[in-house]
């Protein structure tokens, strides 16, 4: 290598270094800011990570801490917690009560809990089922089986429980065609566990056969 490339190559490295520090004196300050933000907000995310998990485990905690049939328990519980903690809190508290035989009480916690919309469906749902179930013993059954039609749509969660109870109602009324139509939904449903269809078809064959068309 000549002296010739040998000076133009040390000036190109000097240029290329005084270049790569004017430019880290301009945005040094930045990229470190933006690294300190990266960690600093992957720290932040994993404490929150790691709150969250204590407070669920917290919360577990409560809830296995009282007893099934402590209503008063289950009232201080419900005040600690929120959103679908909340409304499972106040779902055991109004199994609590019907246990106790206080059935209205039961009723008004079940009608609270479905109308915590930011509970979720798997909650508000099976709350309003199970006060319809509890009403419809002294109800009239046409009510009951109105109330019921949210519960018995295309995807609700508890479908197969809300036709089952739409069913007996309907042979309380005495339409047997209407519960023998909701006992046929339940057994040709993909999601009927063989329990159910079981249960179900048990139902069915006490009905006897389904009277033929005129």
């Amino acid at each position: 290598m000549s002296d010739t490339d040998s000076f133009i190559r040390e000036v190109s490295e000097e240029v290329r270094q005084d270049r790569m520090f004017r430019l880290w004196k301009k945005y040094g300050a930045l990229v470190i800011g933006a690294i300190a933000v990266i960690v600093g907000g992957t720290a932040v995310w994993s404490w929150l990570e790691q709150q969250e998990l204590q407070a669920r485990a917290e919360r577990g905690e409560a809830f296995l801490a009282v007893a099934a049939g402590d209503v008063a328990a289950h009232q201080a519980l419900i005040a600690q917690q929120e959103g679908a903690a909340a409304a499972l809190a106040g779902l055991r508290m109004a199994e609590a009560q019907a246990a106790s035989g206080d059935t209205d009480a039961a009723i008004a916690t079940y009608e609270q809990v479905a109308a915590e919309a930011q509970a979720g469906a798997a909650y508000t749902d099976l709350a309003r089922l199970e006060a319809i179930r509890l009403r419809s013993a002294s109800a009239a059954p046409d009510e009951m089986i109105a109330e019921l039609a949210p519960l018995v749509a295309e995807g609700a969660p508890y479908r197969l429980l809300a036709l089952e109870l739409r069913a007996a109602l309907a042979l309380n009324a005495g339409d047997v065609a209407a519960a023998r139509a909701d006992l046929d939904a339940i057994v040709s449903d993909p999601a009927a566990t063989g329990e159910t269809r079981s249960r179900v078809q048990a139902v069915i064959q006490t009905l006897g056969p389904a009277a033929s068309a005129s």
